[in-house]
């Protein structure tokens, strides 16, 4: 009685205690990404601190950007009361710069050398302000040039500035890139434009329609970027609103950011920490955070469905992070900035960074093994320890390090270490194994000659290997040394069958397979874990069935002596150089680093060089056509593939079409059947 008493009083204490005392700091999970792009969870990196809402007499109304100066404070631009508020990091107003007489419709705001840029969408202007004062000095209008040109869209939506005071504006509407102005607004040019791409439906409609239907089409125009920012080297990042990911644009204009395995496709803007690091947030407040490299370190934040939450976003519109690394980010429809403070995990993250982007890497060893204590699944601390441990020479540990994080260059490297090591205390092992080989070899073909039970079991072998069936396989071994004489007993001798032929296709295929999935790490071509056999098996069976297809269909029309049933058996035993070479680089690929890539990269061509050798031979022989009919049908067979594809392609999206009609018809009848 006395026990149950004790656990009823602790159970009313614990009811008793507040949820927030309970629940998770963050009202969102954190995420960051693996080597093979999958997502894991990963201690928070950011939590919410602090939220400004209210500056002076009036609280912010619909506010469209902020800035974050470590000299100067925080700068909102606050669209709604038509002004822009300067307070402290802390949320304290400082001064109102500007008022209704001034701006019409304030959007992205930028700080440089004591000077404030606002964009004014509907006044068509960038205005420049001195911070201190809050007076404005300057005016960038339309510069009326042809270079810009008379009729472009000048309507500033962000801007941007480098050391030198050069401006580079994004106007809505304006599809040629970001414009980039002198410090005393001549206009210099346009810089980094997007670019557009088509999809296959698309290029698939540019080449069979008419001249009426490709001028209903609607023009592909590059899309203008949303939002920028600008690092303290002076290079712009800009994120686009339907394109995923980031792009870093170089001086020339160039994107030099390595492609992300996430990205938005709704982001609405960027900003650049300290160490290099890169924000992006979209519309519904989600928050990435990039290596410079373009690995994603931290995944966090949320919309706040309710709208009552802390640290949640109902509609984001801008993002900014400041010198100790705290982040700030811009609600326009719950009209407030929320404040998220760094936490020891994150600043662990950015001090180990920092040290191995600066080549520090022993010094980036005791940091990255505390982050990876924290977080076994962050693959980037993994690369970290694995050029920690390399530089210090301890290359079985770099080894497995490198092979946690996904780094194959590192990988490549300490491997190539670990296996000298290896050799050189191996070595005299090696050449006994050789030896002996050589020896056995010897000694068997000696005891075949003079010993009975020797010669009696190797004639026992030689009956099993002498089988119809493992001798037709076997006979594939003569096509690559005599092709013109193997197609010839293959047409006319029959010594391979449509079951050993299909044994070669299924042998194919498996070793096709085994290579994709089962190479070494350095040269397996797919992530770990991720499987495609779907695919596997439409592009190998599919891609053999349409080549014997349309090419039986054009030796028929070209009077070719070969039926189906030789192609189909030809064409399995042409592939014989792959059959036969690429188990070779399969086990090639367990013992060479990049260094001797190449080996690899030569018995790949040497097989695909031998395939079509043999197929122009079969295609020769068993049709009986010259060397000049043989490439034409060939060609032909190339052409009748593509237009089968094309028309299978076509057939498919009919049906889709036809699928999407005939639903759409049945739930709005279903609909009105119900009402």
């Amino acid at each position: 009685m006395k026990r149950m008493t004790i656990l009823l009083a602790l159970l009313l204490l614990l009811a008793a205690l507040p949820l927030e005392g309970l629940a998770a700091e963050a009202p969102y999970y954190t995420f960051t990404q693996t080597y093979t792009g999958r997502s894991a969870y990963s201690p928070d990196g950011y939590l919410p601190d602090k939220t400004f809402m209210d500056f002076g007499e009036d609280a912010l109304k619909r506010p469209a950007d902020l800035f974050v100066s470590d000299e100067w404070g925080l700068f909102i631009s606050d669209e709604g009361n038509k002004r822009v508020v300067h307070a402290t990091l802390d949320g304290e107003l400082i001064k109102i710069i500007g008022d209704k007489k001034v701006f019409k419709q304030p959007a992205g705001i930028f700080v440089k050398h004591g000077k404030l840029y606002v964009a004014d969408v509907k006044q068509e202007q960038v205005l420049i302000f001195d911070v201190e004062s809050g007076e404005k000095i300057f005016t960038l209008e339309h510069p009326g040039t042809a270079l810009y040109g008379v009729k472009a869209a000048f309507k500033p939506l962000a801007v941007a500035v480098d050391d030198a005071g050069a401006m580079y504006v994004i106007s809505k509407g304006n599809t040629n890139g970001i414009a980039q102005f002198s410090a005393d607004g001549v206009f210099l040019g346009y810089f980094g434009a997007n670019t557009t791409e088509l999809s296959l439906m698309e290029k698939l409609k540019r080449l069979t329609y008419s001249k009426e239907q490709l001028a209903q089409l609607k023009r592909n125009v590059p899309a203008t970027p949303t939002n920028l920012a600008m690092d303290e080297r002076g290079l712009v990042y800009t994120v686009t609103t339907g394109a995923e990911g980031v792009k870093k644009l170089s001086m020339s204009g160039l994107n030099i950011m390595e492609e992300t395995r996430w990205g938005f496709t709704n982001g609405v803007d960027v900003a650049v920490g300290a160490q290099e690091t890169i924000f992006v947030v979209n519309e519904q407040g989600y928050i990435m955070e990039y290596s410079r490299d373009g690995r994603v370190l931290f995944h966090f934040g949320g919309q706040d469905i309710d709208r009552t939450r802390t640290g949640l976003f109902v509609n984001t519109v801008a993002i900014d992070v400041d010198g100790e690394g705290r982040v700030y980010a811009l609600d326009r429809e719950k009209a407030l900035v929320q404040r998220f403070e760094i936490t020891e995990y994150a600043k662990l993250v950015h001090q180990a960074l920092s040290l191995y982007q600066e080549g520090l890497y022993a010094q980036s060893r005791e940091p990255w093994e505390k982050v990876a204590r924290m977080n076994s699944m962050f693959d980037y601390a993994q690369m970290g320890l694995g050029k920690a441990y390399y530089k210090l020479e301890m290359y079985d540990e770099a080894l497995a390090a490198f092979r946690r994080g996904g780094d194959k260059e590192g990988y490549s490297d300490a491997y190539w270490e670990v296996r000298n090591v290896w050799l050189q205390d191996n070595v005299l092992l090696l050449i006994g194994g050789i030896a002996l080989l050589v020896f056995l070899k010897w000694l068997w073909k000696l005891l075949k000659k003079k010993v009975g039970p020797v010669a009696a079991f190797a004639a026992v072998l030689h009956r099993v290997f002498d089988r119809k069936l493992i001798r037709e396989i076997r006979f594939m071994t003569y096509f690559p040394r005599n092709p013109a004489d193997a197609y010839y007993g293959l047409k006319h001798e029959k010594k391979v069958s449509v079951l050993s032929a299909t044994l070669l296709y299924l042998a194919l295929f498996l070793i096709y397979m085994v290579n994709k999935y089962a190479s070494g790490f350095l040269f397996k071509g797919i992530m770990d874990g991720r499987y495609e056999v779907a695919t596997d098996v439409a592009l190998v069976f599919g891609g053999l069935l349409l080549f014997l297809v349309a090419c039986n269909l054009i030796c028929s029309i070209r009077e070719g002596e070969g039926t189906f049933k030789q192609m189909y058996c030809g064409l399995a035993y042409a592939l014989t150089p792959f059959i036969l070479l690429k188990p070779i680089a399969f086990a090639a690929s367990f013992v060479l680093t990049y260094n001797e890539a190449f080996i690899i990269t030569c018995i790949d061509i040497i097989a695909l060089m031998g395939c079509l050798v043999l197929i122009v031979m079969m295609v020769k022989q068993l049709q009986n056509y010259s060397f000049r009919e043989t490439i034409v049908s060939l060609l032909l067979t190339l052409f009748t593939m593509l237009m089968i594809i094309i028309a299978l392609v076509i057939a498919m999206a009919l049906v889709v079409q036809l699928w999407e009609f005939l639903s759409g018809v049945w739930k709005e009848a279903k609909f009105y059947n119900e009402h």
